[in-house]
């Protein structure tokens, strides 16, 4: 059987994480500087807004391990191969 997997960019991308709490908090316990994310894998679709960046695809055209990042949020990005 012959597999063929469709090309995508291989990117990093460094991004600042959206975080709440439901519960009540004192002003003093909220963090000055949002978290920092880095996420690596597969561009496989861009829109107005975001990223979407897979982990895993299959040679029948299956996508898994989807992390949306909001373009808003993103603090750097890198292609690191053009297609893989």
């Amino acid at each position: 059987m012959k597999s063929r997997f469709r090309k995508y960019p291989l990117i990093v991308v460094e991004w600042y994480d959206h975080s709440g709490d439901g519960g009540w908090v004192e002003l003093k316990e909220l963090d000055d500087q949002p978290i920092a994310c880095k996420t690596v894998g597969l561009l496989v679709k861009e829109t107005t807004t975001s990223l979407h960046i897979m982990s895993t695809v299959s040679n029948d055209g299956g996508h898994g391990g989807n992390n949306e990042v909001l373009k808003s949020c993103i603090v750097s990005q890198k292609t690191l191969r053009k297609s893989f």
